[in-house]
């Protein structure tokens, strides 16, 4: 007699961990290795790393052409980018899980979006951001107080770590919609 097996699939899931690690790892080592034909792409694909080889690790073919995916070109501006992470890791996950997604839609969706949110949080950082906080601080550095050459620099270090962070998870939860 033959016995019949019913092999459940466990879904495999990003955790708020592992978007925790990638978002690590892309603050701190996103321009580590910028490489002139690919830019930022060696970041991106070592920030996403880990939570490939969590949700591919057992099929050697898709993990290699997961990493050959994610070392094409990839520019954008490294804080409002995540989103980027976010979005690009729902996608993955969908896939590792059976989803017909293919290599060209999830590249196309990182090319369609490094553009806009590049502007995006040029912007806000760069154009609002900064400015505002330096010119909240000119009247304490008139004065010689030393809290005007530190002060912005640690407001803007808290609220631009909080804005990736948050669009890290945000990229995540909205991707997956």
């Amino acid at each position: 007699m033959e016995e019949i097996r019913n092999e459940v699939k466990q879904e495999k899931r990003i955790t708020n961990k592992d978007l925790m690690k990638v978002w690590w790892r892309w603050v701190f080592f996103q321009e580590a290795s910028v490489s002139y034909e690919r830019l930022q792409a060696p970041g991106f694909f070592y920030a996403i790393s880990p939570v490939l080889v969590k949700l591919y690790g057992d099929n050697p073919e898709e993990l290699t052409a997961a990493c050959k995916r994610h070392m094409q070109f990839y520019n954008s501006e490294p804080y409002c980018g995540l989103a980027i992470h976010g979005i690009t890791l729902a996608l993955e996950e969908e896939r590792a899980n059976g989803a017909p997604i293919s290599d060209e839609a999830i590249n196309s969706l990182k090319t369609g979006l490094m553009g806009p949110l590049a502007g995006i949080g040029d912007t806000i950082n760069h154009g609002m951001l900064r400015p505002l906080l330096l010119s909240m601080f000119i009247p304490l550095a008139a004065e010689g107080n030393w809290l005007a050459g530190v002060g912005p620099l640690l407001i803007w270090g808290v609220a631009i770590t909080f804005l990736a962070y948050t669009l890290v998870t945000k990229g995540y939860t909205l991707g997956r919609k």
